[in-house]
């Protein structure tokens, strides 16, 4: 993906060379369609959400950031123009069920509160949602129908990386949690007896929980280590009290290491080929899209980022200024008053 970037970097920089000042708005055109400025602004600000220091990013560093999101923005471009070209289109609805998705995750109230705590209009997040589904609709419908892969290729991926696929020794344990320390004691006891723990588990209390884990045993946490190491298969742990309230562990068995045979682990051989094929064949067709493609760039990026260099420079200035001014006895409240005004 560098040499892309590399690629629309030397691009952008010959194209801002011969564009049209005149168009208000527009930082560059593909193919004739506008991409704004309020739209390369809107994804930088996306981009660099929780970004708190009290240090202002050179111009050379926003140079940089702007031109990386404008290249983006052009994928963007040549990605809906692909999919333009096949009938294929990413529909409000689509849109809608994937934010519900989203929504489903969040208690009621916290996803509006964290969009207006960022500062993000719901209305550009939404836009780039739908970004986000063409990209998958591409790779999924145009991409993936191009990308194959053989048995042969699979059976040497396995044998070039059979450290991959070997399990060690794991112990497989259930969290048992619950406010109440005898309900969580008498829980535990009938989950370890239960010759299927599932089904006991739907005839628990509702404020009990239960986790299922299976742990390597050369990687157990720090503080179930000891426990772990020292509980035999269908007995439990003493119960402890945490910030959850009391909590104990059921151990169920302990599983043998393994080496998973080649059709065992076919299906996570064919996930890394295929994504590999799959990023291969996107930065092949991206290349012949640029080459091919009419990407103007106007002088607009430029004259805003020059436009926040001299504020930069002017708040670097009075800054520098006002800490060479500075009286040990004025009140905070002129300081404040002086730095305050125009």
């Amino acid at each position: 993906m560098r040499r892309l970037i590399l690629l629309l970097t030397l691009l952008l920089a010959i194209a801002g060379c011969t564009q049209h000042p005149e168009e208000k708005g527009i930082v560059a055109r593909v193919n004739g369609k506008p991409i704004y400025l309020k739209e390369l602004e809107a994804r930088y600000d996306l981009n660099n959400l929780g970004w708190v220091s009290g240090v202002v990013p050179s111009v050379e560093a926003m140079s940089a950031e702007y031109g990386n999101v404008l290249s983006e923005l052009i994928v963007y471009k040549l990605v809906g123009f692909a999919l333009e070209k096949e009938g294929l289109s990413v529909s409000s609805e689509d849109v809608q069920k994937e934010e519900a998705s989203i929504r489903a995750d969040y208690p009621d109230g916290l996803f509006e509160r964290t969009l207006t705590e960022e500062y993000i209009d719901i209305a550009v997040w939404r836009l780039f949602l739908k970004r986000h589904l063409e990209m998958k609709l591409f790779f999924n419908d145009v991409l993936r129908p191009t990308v194959s892969l053989t048995y042969q290729e699979a059976e040497g991926y396995y044998k070039d990386n059979l450290s991959e696929f070997y399990i060690p020794e794991r112990v497989h344990v259930l969290l048992v949690r619950g406010n109440d320390r005898t309900s969580v004691q008498r829980s535990s006891l009938l989950l370890e007896k239960a010759e299927d723990w599932k089904v006991a588990a739907k005839t628990l209390p509702e404020e009990i929980t239960v986790r299922e884990l299976k742990l390597k045993k050369d990687r157990l946490p720090v503080q179930w280590a000891s426990t772990l190491q020292q509980l035999r298969p269908k007995s439990s742990s003493n119960i402890s009290t945490t910030a959850y309230g009391f909590e104990q562990l059921v151990s169920l068995a302990v599983i043998p290491e393994k080496l998973l045979g080649p059709s065992q682990a076919y299906s996570v051989i064919e996930r890394i080929l295929i994504d590999q094929k799959m990023n291969e064949a996107f930065s092949d067709w991206l290349e012949g899209q640029l080459a091919s493609a009419d990407i103007k760039v106007t002088p607009l990026l430029s004259k805003k980022l020059g436009g926040k260099n001299n504020q930069n420079a002017h708040s670097n200035s009075s800054q520098k200024q006002e800490e060479v001014q500075e009286e040990p006895d004025r009140e905070p409240e002129s300081e404040v008053g002086k730095s305050s005004d125009p």
